[in-house]
């Protein structure tokens, strides 16, 4: 593929790629554009911010609904605290599913642009990049359905291990179905781990590929983003990690403060975090996939 006439900068800096690079280049873009970067995270991904807030002060003020639904379900499924745990994971993918395939997905389009046409030279307008971004949206949702397909498949393997390895091992008298369990949760969990943390990043550079390039989404722009990432493995999983760090720590302040009372102003300042953060770690995907790609 052709070398991009405003990639030469990326280039020239990236010749030993690495995540700390990355994030410096991705810092110096969003100086660059401040303006436009801070629209898209206050309009579009804002009701993601919000509706994750909205999850987690329903788990706290009504604590009766998770345990409630982990005493119906005892007995058919896994240990209390997992199912519990469990219960609120789904309730908060509930809460956050229609933000997740709209407002996100059009900021993910609109932040992929806008970076874009940033290395292009081109001015950063904020009508063409809506509209770019509304017609990309499409090929995006197919990219997050093939994704969260490999996902399920992943955890389907892995859950169906745990529930008939221990099973096959007690039966054969080499040890209890608790040891087993153990045994094949030290085994699996590390490898399951690490493949759940790939398909991750698979998949957010998969959305970028689906933005930039013709003709390419779902699983085709999963594959496309394997390929581009197969000589720096290491590094996109440091750069998965350094935007895991800050989304679990802004999730924890939503925690800590839904526990101890808040004001307005402190809800709008943590929005305003995990918004920025989406923009940010959405920025370090496509400068990471232009670094590779281009």
């Amino acid at each position: 593929m052709p070398r991009r006439r405003g990639t030469n900068h990326i280039l020239d800096s990236f010749r030993h790629l690495n995540a700390t690079r990355v994030v410096k280049e991705s810092i110096r873009v969003l100086l660059l554009h401040p303006t436009h970067f801070h629209s898209i995270s206050v309009f579009l991904f804002s009701p993601l911010s919000i509706s994750l807030f909205i999850s987690h002060f329903l788990t706290h003020h009504f604590p009766y609904l998770t345990p409630f639904t982990a005493n119906l379900l005892r007995g058919y499924g896994p240990p209390p605290l997992l199912l519990e745990l469990l219960l609120k994971a789904s309730l908060r993918v509930i809460i956050c599913f229609p933000s997740s395939i709209t407002f996100l997905l059009l900021g993910k389009a609109a932040t992929i642009q806008a970076v874009s046409d940033s290395y292009d030279g081109v001015g950063l307008d904020r009508r063409r990049i809506l509209l770019r971004s509304g017609e990309a949206w499409f090929n995006l949702l197919q990219t997050s359905l093939c994704e969260s397909i490999v996902v399920l498949c992943l955890w389907g393997v892995f859950a169906v291990s745990l529930a008939t390895i221990p099973i096959i091992l007690s039966a054969c008298g080499l040890c209890s179905q608790i040891m087993g369990f153990q045994i094949v949760l030290g085994v699996l969990g590390v490898p399951f781990c690490l493949g759940f943390a790939y398909i991750v990043v698979l998949g957010n550079l998969a959305k970028v590929a689906a933005v930039l390039e013709p003709d390419c989404c779902g699983f085709k722009a999963l594959v496309e983003a394997n390929t581009v990432t197969v000589k720096n493995q290491q590094t996109a999983l440091a750069m998965s990690l350094v935007g895991n760090i800050g989304f679990t720590i802004v999730e924890i302040l939503f925690e800590v403060r839904v526990q101890r009372g808040f004001s307005f102003w402190e809800v709008s300042l943590l929005v305003s975090m995990y918004s920025f953060m989406l923009v940010f770690d959405t920025v370090m995907n496509v400068v990471f996939y232009f670094a590779c790609k281009f």
